[in-house]
C-alpha cells in the first residue's frame, strides 16, 4: 500500500521576485502562506502559494532569481503544472486573463466519459506552462475564499495533475506504479495518467513520451522539482526504502521546518520529493498572518539584517488589512492588481527614497502603454520614490488609453469627465489602501497620460499636489476656474511636436496660471517624444519644487526660458 496521497508541492524557478508575486498572489489569487528564504541560498528568496494554509496539495512555490537567464521546456522536466478549478470557473478566468493581458489559448475539452475536462493553457510571465482544469470533483479540494474579487465559486481549488516529458517512459511509469504506488487512469495519445490516493484532482501525473524532442533545460519558468505527500515521518522512510531498494539513490531526511523531505531523480531525470505534511505553515507565525513578514530558519536567524539588505523589496499587490476597504470600493468583480478600479503597480519607496519625503509619482502612460511602461521614468525623475502605475481602462483597436477619442486630437468629452472621475477615485482608495499621503501625489504623465492629468488637475483641485506633463493638450475648456493655489506645474513641449501643437501647451500653461497654479512651461526643439534633455529638467524641477520648498519667484523665471 502507498504511502503517497497525491501532490504536496511544485517548486518552478522566477527572475523577478515581485512580477512573481503579482502574478500569482494578485492574478491567480493564491495566498502568500510564506515568504522565508531557499534553506541552501539564504540570499534567494522562496515564496510559497497556495489556500488558506497551505493545505499540501495546493502549494506552488518559487526560488525567484533577479536576472535569472529563461530556461527551456523539454525532456527530463515537470513541462505543465494544472490547477484545478470547477466547469463554472471557466468563463471568469478567460475574462480575467485577458483583463490582465495574459496570452491563452482556447479553452479545449480533453478526455472522454467522466474524465472528461475543460482546460484553459497559459503562461507565467516567466514563460512557465500552466493549465486551469475544469473539473466538477475539484468541489473536494479546499479553496481561498479570501482573495478580494474571486470569489471561492473561482478560485482555484489546489493541483489538478503535473505533466512530465520523458525521453522513454517506461522506467518512469514504472518506478510510479510500482515503488510509488501509483495506478494507470487512462492514455491519450503519448501521454499516460497515473494517480494515486483518493484519485481527485491534486492525485493526477501525467507522463508524456517526448522522445527526440531534446533535453529540457533548467532557468526561470521551468520547475525546478515536484514532491509528492506523504502523512508522516514514517511513511517517508518506509517510501524512502522502497525507492532505495529500487536502486536509486534518496538522499537522507532533511528538515525544512514546514515539512521533512527526501530528494531522488527517477528514472527519466525529473527530480521528486517526498515531504510530509505536518508540521505546516503555522509553525512560526499564526495562520492570519501567513506571508506577511520574512521568516527565517533558525541559523539564519542571526543574520537577519545582512540577509534582509541582500534581497530584492517585495510587497503584496494587495495587504489584507485593506482586502475589506477594496471590496467597499468596487465591488466583487475586482482583484487585486485592479482592486481598485485599475489594473496597477504600486512600488513602495526604498530606503534611498529619503529625499523623496511621502512623495508618491502617480504614472500615467501614453496611448498603447501600460502599467510598467513608465516605472524607469519615475525612478529617474525621483529615485526611491514610491509610484502607482494604473492601467488605462480604455481600448483603442487594443491600445489601452485613459479616455476615449473621437478622432485625433478630437476627445470624447463626456468620456473624459466620467474617467476623470474615476482616476480621482483611484487616487483616492490607493492613498487608503497603500497609506499614502493624500498631500504627497505628484502625477507624472505622457500625451493621453499628461491629458487626464491635466483633467484631473482642472475638474479636482487637491487630488494632486503638483504634476509633469509631457507633450500634453489642453483636454477641455474650463468653464469655471477651480482653485490651484498651491499646485506645481511642469510641462515639457516640443516646438516641432505635429501630435501634441505647441499652442496647445501654451493653452494650457495659461489655464492653468489662471487657475493660480505655479507653471513651469519648458520646451524642446523635438517632436511627440520624451527626451534626455526633457527628464533631466523635470528631474531639477522635482528637486526645487516638490521636495523641497518651490520659490515663486524662482518659477515665475523658469516659466520664461
Amino acid at each position: 500500500m502507498s504511502g503517497i496521497l497525491g501532490l504536496h508541492h511544485v517548486t518552478a524557478i522566477a527572475a523577478d521576485p515581485q512580477r512573481n508575486l503579482d502574478f500569482y498572489a494578485g492574478v491567480l489569487g493564491l495566498r502568500l502562506v510564506k515568504r522565508t528564504v531557499n534553506f541552501d541560498d539564504p540570499q534567494t528568496y522562496h515564496l510559497y502559494y497556495g489556500d488558506e494554509v497551505g493545505t499540501p496539495g495546493s502549494i506552488m512555490t518559487f526560488f525567484p532569481w533577479p536576472g535569472a537567464r529563461s530556461g527551456r521546456a523539454g525532456a527530463g522536466q515537470v513541462a505543465v503544472v494544472s490547477f484545478a478549478i470547477l466547469p463554472s470557473a471557466i468563463g471568469f478566468w478567460v475574462e480575467r486573463l485577458l483583463r490582465h493581458g495574459v496570452e491563452y489559448q482556447q479553452p479545449v475539452r480533453r478526455g472522454s466519459g467522466p474524465h472528461a475536462e475543460q482546460v484553459l493553457a497559459f503562461r507565467d510571465h516567466d514563460g512557465l506552462m500552466l493549465e486551469l482544469v475544469a473539473s466538477a470533483a475539484a468541489e473536494a479540494r479546499p479553496a481561498w475564499g479570501g482573495a478580494p474579487g474571486i470569489a471561492r465559486d473561482h478560485a482555484i481549488h489546489g493541483f489538478h495533475a503535473v505533466t512530465l516529458w520523458i525521453d522513454r517512459a517506461e522506467r518512469t511509469e514504472q518506478l510510479l506504479t510500482e515503488t510509488l504506488g501509483f495506478r494507470p487512469l487512462r492514455e491519450e495519445g503519448t501521454t499516460h495518467r497515473f494517480t494515486v490516493g483518493d484519485g481527485l484532482p491534486g492525485t493526477f501525473v501525467d507522463v508524456r513520451a517526448v522522445g527526440g524532442f531534446g533535453v529540457g533545460a533548467g532557468g526561470a519558468g521551468t520547475v525546478h522539482h515536484v514532491a509528492f505527500a506523504v502523512p508522516d515521518d514514517h511513511a517517508e522512510l518506509a517510501l524512502r526504502e522502497r525507492v532505495s531498494g529500487a536502486g536509486l539513490s534518496p538522499t537522507a531526511v532533511i528538515d525544512r521546518n514546514y515539512f521533512h523531505s527526501v530528494y531522488f531523480r527517477e528514472p527519466g531525470h525529473v527530480l521528486f520529493e517526498l515531504a510530509t505534511n505536518q508540521p505546516g505553515f503555522a509553525v512560526d507565525e499564526p495562520v492570519e498572518h501567513l506571508g506577511e513578514r520574512l521568516m527565517l530558519p533558525e541559523q539564519y536567524e542571526p543574520h537577519r539584517a545582512e540577509i534582509e539588505a541582500v534581497l530584492p523589496r517585495i510587497h503584496l499587490s494587495v495587504s489584507p488589512a485593506a482586502a475589506s476597504a477594496f471590496a467597499e470600493i468596487t465591488g466583487p468583480e475586482d482583484v487585486s492588481g485592479d482592486a481598485l478600479g485599475f489594473v496597477h503597480r504600486y512600488i513602495p519607496p526604498s530606503a534611498e527614497g529619503e529625499v523623496a519625503g511621502g512623495t508618491t509619482l502617480l504614472l500615467l502612460h501614453g496611448t498603447g502603454g501600460d502599467e510598467e511602461d513608465l516605472l524607469p521614468l519615475g525612478r529617474a525623475l525621483l529615485p526611491g520614490a514610491g509610484m502607482l502605475s494604473p492601467r488605462g481602462n480604455v481600448l483603442e483597436r487594443g491600445a489601452p488609453r485613459f479616455f476615449r477619442r473621437l478622432a485625433e486630437g478630437v476627445f470624447d468629452q463626456a468620456d473624459l469627465a466620467h474617467r476623470t472621475t474615476e482616476l480621482a477615485r483611484f487616487v483616492s482608495a490607493a492613498a487608503k489602501a497603500y497609506d499614502l499621503a493624500v498631500d504627497g501625489i505628484v502625477a507624472v504623465g505622457f500625451s493621453n497620460g499628461a491629458n487626464i492629468a491635466a483633467s484631473l488637475l482642472l475638474r479636482a483641485p487637491g487630488v494632486l499636489r503638483g504634476a509633469v506633463l509631457l507633450s500634453p493638450m489642453l483636454p477641455f475648456e474650463p468653464e469655471t476656474l477651480l482653485d490651484l493655489q498651491g499646485t506645481a506645474v511642469f510641462i515639457g513641449a516640443g516646438r516641432a511636436d505635429a501630435i501634441a501643437a505647441p499652442e496647445q501647451a501654451e493653452r494650457l500653461a495659461d489655464v492653468l496660471r489662471r487657475a493660480g497654479a505655479d507653471v513651469t512651461l519648458h520646451w524642446t526643439p523635438g517632436g511627440h517624444g520624451i527626451t534626455k534633455e526633457e527628464v533631466e529638467a523635470a528631474r531639477q524641477w522635482i528637486g526645487q519644487c516638490l521636495t523641497a520648498h518651490c520659490d515663486r519667484n524662482e518659477t515665475k523665471a523658469a516659466t520664461a526660458t
